[in-house]
């Protein structure tokens, strides 16, 4: 009986573990990009003093959450990070974009995070269901 659930145990975890593996390595047929070209009339989207102009709050009416959060906040979404400079043995992250900035520092903090909470989790049950406890 015990052989039996082990067996079911590791073919469940098998099949979790690797279900995802066909939609990963499926072919990326993704269509081409398309460039955006200004109007004729030579509108922009941002003036001298870095405000935003009519066409650009026209823009962002129909823009998804993400776009808005790109231009909301200045995350440069529009440039490609070099996973080698940010992640290498010798770090450079001065010519990386902000959005790139922003996952290393939160991944940084996770990674804080998840070490206190490795000590704090055993500490708060020695202490709530150890010898000591009533």
């Amino acid at each position: 009986m015990r052989i039996r659930n082990a067996a079911i145990a590791g073919a469940t975890a098998l099949a979790v573990a690797f279900g995802g593996t066909t939609v990963a390595s499926a072919e990326d047929t993704a269509a081409p990009k398309q460039e955006q070209s200004s109007t004729a009339n030579g509108s922009s989207t941002s003036d001298n003093k870095g405000e935003s102009t009519p066409d650009e709050k026209d823009a962002a009416k129909g823009a998804s959450l993400s776009s808005k959060i790109n231009t909301g906040l200045k995350l440069e979404g529009d440039k490609e990070a070099d996973g080698q400079k940010i992640f290498g043995s010798s770090k450079d992250l001065s010519e990386q974009p902000k959005w790139a900035k922003v996952l290393y520092g939160t991944t940084i903090a996770t990674a804080i995070a998840t070490l206190i909470g490795m000590v704090v989790g055993p500490l708060a049950n020695f202490v709530q269901f150890g010898p000591f406890s009533r």
